[in-house]
């Protein structure tokens, strides 16, 4: 069949060629500009790898916008003008929004020149120019066939109204980019600007933007004409935290208007910085299987992870984890081609060169250390493509005795990390013991094999709150006793003492003023005024500066002023810390405690702190950090200081015991001969009592005898502890321990908590046995 073409159509095609615009003008202003807008959606290529041209859903109707309305134009010249006032505002607009995106691509048109040749990819960048060519042509045909009356229509509202509706699409963005700009310069002042700036109008998307590589940025069409200064990632998070008083990682990664990714960018890889959150890596599981000793007033842990990869490039996971105070890590295994390897444990710079030498050779590591008080640095790598990768930490933890006759056991956190969580994802937690257990308003189940079970799910962000620690009630009357893991002619022998509390004759709060403090004014001043009248109080907020005169203060004071203090952006605590050191140092009994949110920077070197503490020895610092988050102060004085973390919950707790009549109980852990163990009042418990031991002889050799490290190492290796100075380490083959000079863990030397499945088993197992007794013949039964 064929189709004919009317004949004004082909009349009117005719005088199109002749008289109208051209086909140049309908493929370079309307064809190239459309075909490049779809190409750009659906595959994110611009913003991927330079910029974003398309940030927000207005960006994109601008840009549909020029080449309909060159289209528009385009096919006005087949009819009489009879709407001259509108093509004139059309075509103004396509000129105002073609030419801003011109600039923006301007520097890009050389290269984008020679990669035409090339690739023919290169035309894309040209099609701003292009079509801003096509649409002043389309402007003098409009000015050539108007009449008289219809040149009174110019172009400029259309032309005002496109620049204009661009500009305020971007206003956030360029508010945002010029206090950026002042924020990272050289100059105090202007930084203070910019931090102002960005408080008062920044976008905290934007800003959240400049914290990642390779994330795309706005057009911003105003900076682009005016300069802007390079902001490195680096920079950006500092800022990000000045301003916001967050932790850039602790948000997801801030998506484009097309959600796809050509690279899973990681340019933290192998270093200690977590980093941010990697698009496509999550914990796809979580179980915490523990057991408690309530005798012997301690407990053991393991936390199996499971960390997915659904991206087609090789990822690391790194993490901050929380440990229970006064935890300590003693195992760490991964599996292997579905086989469970054991971790060596050595000095801490051996572990961690074998763990980026494997890396290099992109082979199968896990390395665990400290980072602080209470936390550890958690690293595995590679998470396969399209795969999994499972770990195991096992961590030996003192409870928290409120009294002789009831213990607590808090569970480990996360307080950063570079993964997601599966949106469905729910910490399993099993715990046993031998001894009723509750956890808020969980309470354990009798098992059948006599020990009492309490298996709850948790959110994540549920393990930081009061649900997450486990109540357990104990004998007050027994003591507890163990071999020595490394020969059985000694043994630890544990006794528990209530004596009386001695408080500190000068007492040094830090506070820190960022505004994550803000929602936990109420509690710390709540907690404040417990405290003695009799201890000579000094309150340090973060924010003064280091040469603010100092007074003491009663707590009704101390109370007062934290809550009428305003908590506002992030502050680097290190001076605040260096100048209460200068307080508490020159005073016999004193105490610091140091109440703050997330330190995710360090502005000043902490050269300062730890001066003081190798000069004048150790202070009583209590560590009260209320929610979770990254700490580099304590990462940098980690085996310099001894501190001792502390919720925000037991802080009136401390406050309070020291009021005259106030107790606290007091751990003894001896190392004896055999012969001494035995007593009426002392059972037996497991050798994580001794590992406990060999924890705290640690930090009594690095922090009060200050012993030099080679023997502390040596010690805490023979007991397999990661501490300050030590770290574990799982590769996958035993030439790679060898070439590492390591040597893994035997495998019945290690504390374990059997498989959830393999009690089942046991009970399953057990019952069966019963059952057959049971079925036989009662003479046969009593042996007849």
């Amino acid at each position: 069949m064929t189709t004919t073409i009317p004949p004004r159509w082909r009349a009117g095609w005719a005088e199109r060629w002749r008289s109208g615009p051209g086909l140049p003008s309908l493929i370079f202003g309307v064809l190239l500009p459309l075909g490049t807008l779809g190409f750009e959606l659906a595959t994110s290529l611009c913003a991927e790898e330079l910029f974003d041209p398309l940030p927000t859903l207005l960006h994109a109707v601008l840009v549909a916008l020029v080449p309909a309305c060159n289209l528009f134009v385009w096919m006005s010249f087949s009819r009489t003008h009879t709407h001259p006032r509108l093509l004139a505002f059309a075509n103004g607009l396509a000129i105002a929004v073609a030419a801003l995106y011109s600039v923006l691509f301007l520097p890009l048109l050389p290269v984008a020149a020679v990669a035409i040749v090339y690739f023919g990819l290169g035309l894309l960048p040209w099609s701003p120019v292009l079509a801003l060519i096509a649409a002043l042509c389309l402007r003098a045909h409009l000015k050539r066939e108007a009449t008289d009356e219809q040149r009174k229509f110019a172009t400029w509202p259309g032309f005002l109204c496109g620049a204009l509706a661009l500009i305020a699409a971007d206003l956030p963005y360029t508010l945002t980019t010029a206090g950026m700009s002042l924020a990272t310069s050289a100059s105090p002042k202007e930084q203070a600007r910019g931090i102002w700036l960005l408080r008062a109008v920044g976008n905290e998307d934007s800003m959240l933007r400049f914290c990642y590589f390779r994330t795309g940025r706005a057009t911003d069409l105003l900076s682009a004409l005016l300069g802007r200064r390079n902001v490195m990632p680096e920079q950006a998070r500092v800022v990000y935290y000045r301003v916001t008083g967050d932790v850039f990682n602790a948000k997801p990664e801030p998506k484009n208007l097309r959600e796809r990714r050509w690279m899973n960018w990681d340019t933290e890889q192998v270093s200690l910085t977590v980093g941010g959150r990697l698009e496509g890596l999550s914990l796809a599981s979580s179980r915490l299987d523990g057991s408690v000793d309530a005798k012997a007033a301690l407990a053991y842990l393991e936390w199996t992870l499971v960390l997915k990869n659904d991206t087609n490039a090789q990822s690391e996971a790194r993490a901050r984890v929380a440990l229970p105070p006064g935890a300590v890590v003693t195992r760490l295994t991964l599996w292997v081609n579905g086989e469970e390897r054991e971790a060596a444990f050595a000095g801490r710079g051996e572990v961690t060169a074998a763990y980026q030498s494997v890396v290099a050779r992109r082979r199968d590591p896990v390395l665990v250390t400290t980072a602080g008080a209470d936390r550890i640095a958690v690293q595995m790598f590679p998470v396969p493509p399209y795969g999994e990768m499972k770990a195991r930490i096992g961590m030996t933890v003192p409870l928290q005795l409120d009294s002789l006759q009831q213990g607590t056991l808090q569970l480990p956190y996360f307080h950063e990390r570079n993964f997601e969580l599966a949106e469905s994802l729910k910490h399993s937690v099993w715990v046993e013991a031998k001894s009723p257990l509750n956890a808020g308003s969980r309470r354990a189940t009798l098992a059948p094999e006599g020990a009492y079970a309490l298996q709850f799910n948790l959110a994540d962000s549920e393990l930081t709150q009061t649900n997450a620690v486990i109540t357990v009630p104990r004998d007050p009357s027994k003591n507890a006793w163990s071999y020595d893991s490394l020969t059985k002619d000694h043994v630890i022998k544990q006794a528990l003492e209530v004596v009386p509390t001695v408080a500190p004759a000068r007492l040094t709060v830090v506070i820190d003023s960022s505004a994550s403090m803000a929602a936990f004014a109420q509690p710390l001043a709540e907690a404040l005024s417990h405290l003695p009248p009799q201890v000579e109080l000094f309150v340090i907020f973060a924010d003064d500066l280091a040469d603010t005169a100092i007074v003491p203060m009663t707590p009704q004071d101390a109370t007062a002023s934290v809550r009428s203090h305003e908590f506002i952006g992030g502050e680097d605590n290190t001076a605040a810390l260096a100048q209460a050191l200068d307080q508490v140092l020159t005073t016999q009994n004193s105490a610091l405690v140091w109440v703050h949110g997330p330190q995710p920077v360090v502005l000043q070197t902490t050269a300062s702190i730890e001066q003081r503490l190798e000069r004048r020895g150790q202070v009583r610092w209590y560590d009260v950090q209320v929610m979770p988050g990254a700490n580099l102060i304590a990462e940098r004085l980690d085996g310099l200081a001894n501190i001792r973390t502390l919720p925000l919950a037991r802080l009136t707790t401390l406050f309070a015991s020291w009021r005259p009549g106030g107790t606290e109980i007091f751990v003894h852990r001896n190392w004896i001969p055999s012969a001494q163990a035995a007593g009426p009042a002392s059972e037996q418990t497991s050798e994580h009592l001794a590992r406990l031991w060999a924890d705290d002889e640690v930090k009594r050799l690095l922090y009060v005898d200050r012993d030099p490290r080679g023997s502390i190492i040596e010690f805490a290796h023979e007991y397999q502890l990661v501490t300050p100075v030590t770290g574990a380490v799982v590769l996958e083959t035993q030439q790679q321990y060898e070439a590492a000079g390591l040597t893994p863990v035997a495998e019945g030397t290690v504390p374990s908590i059997p498989e959830p499945e393999e009690w089942a088993l046991m009970i399953i197992a057990a019952l069966v046995l019963l059952y057959a007794w049971k079925r036989r013949p009662v003479a046969k039964r009593h042996g007849i």
